[in-house]
């Protein structure tokens, strides 16, 4: 099938088109007239699919803090059941707690930062390009202490006093069962259909040990409710019913309904998953913080890659001809896509985040030069250059292989070890090594392929300007004796 060119031509081409769709920023399109009656627009599309339960919001490029701001919350830790030598321990801990539901939220690059100021144990964080700020502010400082409780040994069940029970918190008291017997959680949905196929719900992934303490908490309660509370919430998440099969045994993982919908069955799953606030924390600030750069200076940033691309296009076509206008129609390509990956991943673009793309530019037109110089050097060893370029393509990817290979890990070791900026170079970086792969060689190749360039290859080097200067410069140099030159004719 890759053998067929225009398989492959028709590939890239819409592979070129989608990325174009995804990168293109809103354009309203308005026409009026006694004709047409048209009010839309394209590009920018926000989408949501399966009734919101898969977003995709595609209307701009997400932006670190440096670019675009955020929030700043300070968050204060009550230390008052914790003993002093465990203090700065816990406070760690729920650093990295909050740190982990940072991350689940979908944000990356955020600055999270624990301090002592006095007696005093505070988290400061900032997040870039939230929208919903309460809700995040809710999420971070959340405790999400998960209980499951069992009616009280005085209250005799019956389904008429469910309701009753379910109301009233006294009526529960603790088990052995808590959320750190969970390994995790996720937001699943009824596959078998029906009234409820729409709600969301939740399935427990207990651990091995959790899952023992949970079948004897079931055993005990046979016809009975288990409720299950967040914190000192006044209402139970839910309380569903033990069945005899399940006190028999648990053989899947549970799932449990209540009266959530898809955002806060999301930010309950996400809480459960990043694990409970070792210790109670409270805000003490929060604001919205302005863009550390100004927009002069992302300004400036862009153009400075404009420039560059444009220049390396400029180079490549003046040095290959036709080959480097098909080198350059593939790094424009390769600019498409690679952005587009950046909207759906998402990636939270900074300003090294940037430098990583403009530095990929270079690399994948690099990949080329090696192609396009190898292809010259068979053609000047009498091959036809239709043999000529297989074996440029074959002969050069071993070093194009071996640099992006050492490239990517070198990407992989400072997105592994490093912090914030650092990590979002890494991982632009990483991303722009992998296109380019996909742009230098499978592009290039196709569309060499289809405009026939093959018999339009010239292996004598182009003598430019800079060539004639070099050449004028090195006449006279070449009739300069130098002392150690003539000291060597001699020991010869």
């Amino acid at each position: 099938m890759f053998k067929n060119i225009y398989f492959r031509l028709g590939l890239i081409s819409s592979i070129f088109t989608l990325a174009s769709l995804v990168v293109l920023p809103r354009i309203p399109i308005k026409v009026s007239n006694q004709y047409l009656n048209l009010d839309t627009y394209v590009g920018g599309y926000n989408l949501n699919f399966f009734d919101g339960k898969f977003l995709l919001d595609l209307r701009e490029i997400k932006k670190g803090l440096d670019l675009s701001g955020g929030i700043r919350v300070v968050l204060k830790a009550n230390m008052d059941n914790i003993e002093e030598s465990e203090r700065d321990k816990a406070l760690e801990s729920a650093k990295e707690v909050i740190s982990r539901r940072v991350n689940l939220l979908g944000v990356s690059e955020p600055y999270i930062a624990s301090s002592k100021v006095g007696e005093e144990y505070r988290i400061l964080v900032e997040i870039p390009g939230i929208d919903d700020v309460t809700q995040a502010v809710k999420l971070i400082g959340q405790t999400s202490q998960l209980k499951f409780k069992e009616l009280a040994s005085d209250k005799e069940y019956t389904e008429e006093k469910f309701g009753e029970y379910y109301q009233d918190p006294s009526a529960w008291v603790d088990t052995l069962v808590t959320g750190a017997d969970l390994r995790g959680a996720d937001v699943v949905y009824d596959q078998q259909g029906g009234l409820d196929a729409d709600k969301p719900k939740i399935q427990l992934k207990f651990s091995p040990e959790g899952r023992e303490k949970f079948v004897e908490l079931a055993k005990n309660n046979i016809n009975k409710p288990i409720a299950l509370y967040l914190d000192e919430s006044s209402y139970p998440l839910s309380a569903p019913i033990v069945s005899p099969d399940l006190a028999n045994g648990l053989v899947d993982d549970p799932v449990i309904s209540g009266t959530f919908d898809v955002k806060t069955a999301n930010a309950l799953s996400l809480n459960i998953r990043a694990g409970a606030l070792p210790v109670p924390v409270e805000v003490l600030e929060q604001k919205t913080i302005g863009a550390t750069l100004g927009t002069e200076s992302v300004q400036k940033s862009f153009f400075a890659g404009s420039v560059g691309l444009l220049l390396v296009l400029v180079y490549m076509v003046f040095m290959y001809h036709r080959l480097g206008i098909l080198a350059g129609i593939a790094l424009i390509i390769y600019s498409v896509v690679t952005l587009a990956i950046f909207k759906l991943v998402p990636v939270v673009l900074t300003l090294p985040g940037i430098a990583g793309f403009i530095l990929t530019i270079g690399m994948a037109t690099d990949a080329n030069i090696l192609i396009f110089e190898r292809i010259k050097e068979e053609v000047l060893w009498g091959k036809p250059n239709s043999l000529a370029i297989k074996l440029g393509f074959e002969r050069a990817w071993s070093s194009i292989k071996d640099s992006n290979i050492s490239s990517l890990l070198t990407a992989v070791v400072l997105f592994q070890f490093g912090g914030g900026p650092v990590k979002g170079f890494a991982l632009t970086l990483a991303i722009g090594i992998l296109v380019s792969l996909f742009s230098s060689i499978f592009v290039v190749r196709t569309l060499i392929q289809v405009f026939n360039v093959a018999t339009e290859i010239n292996p004598k080097p182009r003598r430019g300007v800079l060539s004639k200067i070099l050449g004028k410069v090195g006449g006279p140099l070449k009739k300069v004796k130098f002392p150690v030159t003539a000291l060597r004719r001699k020991s010869l």
